[in-house]
């Protein structure tokens, strides 16, 4: 028996390595790719000039959701093409309470801007008008389809006008 509690230690300590590697930076290239992920004050920057709307993708780095999503929503050909046709693009650690950014005028950590724009789980998709005033949030993984509907919805800015149900029955 204690040969076995030996063994099982020794194995948990060689896992452990590969478990703070999973949790790197967000902003790993690896991770990035291939939507090129700004911080928050980059995109809103971009988004004065363009005028373009801002999307927000609150992750975690421990998160499993988030990273599917990443995998296969955020580089999928077609989200990635109306992503960079249509918005400014920022990734967000929501648990990130030491990096300090500056939005609309107020100095807040990751974290604090995380939980003012409406977090509630990981992922959350957050979506802004240039100026940076809040249009929607989306919590959890959405799948490629639906997710592409809905940056169709605020990209086009059909969301000023109708539901989201009544622009997608219209887009069957």
């Amino acid at each position: 028996m204690r040969r076995l509690i030996v063994c099982c230690g020794l194995m948990l300590a060689a896992l452990f390595p590969l478990g703070v590697q999973a949790q790197s930076s967000l902003f790993d290239p690896a991770i990035m790719a291939p939507i090129g992920w700004k911080r928050v004050e980059e995109a809103m920057a971009a988004a004065e000039k363009s005028g373009k709307k801002v999307l927000i993708d609150i992750a975690a780095p421990w998160c499993p959701w988030c990273r599917r999503m990443q995998k296969e929503v955020y580089s999928d050909s077609a989200v990635v093409a109306y992503l960079k046709a249509h918005f400014e693009y920022a990734r967000l650690n929501g648990e990130d309470t030491a990096r300090k950014l500056t939005f609309r005028g107020y100095d807040l950590s990751e974290a604090e801007l995380a939980q003012a724009l409406g977090l509630t789980g990981y992922p959350t998709t957050v979506f802004l008008e240039p100026d940076g005033t809040y249009i929607t949030r989306v919590p959890g993984f959405v799948p490629t389809e639906t997710f592409l509907q809905i940056l169709r919805f605020i990209g086009s800015e059909a969301y000023r006008t109708q539901s989201f149900e009544e622009f997608a029955g219209k887009q069957r």
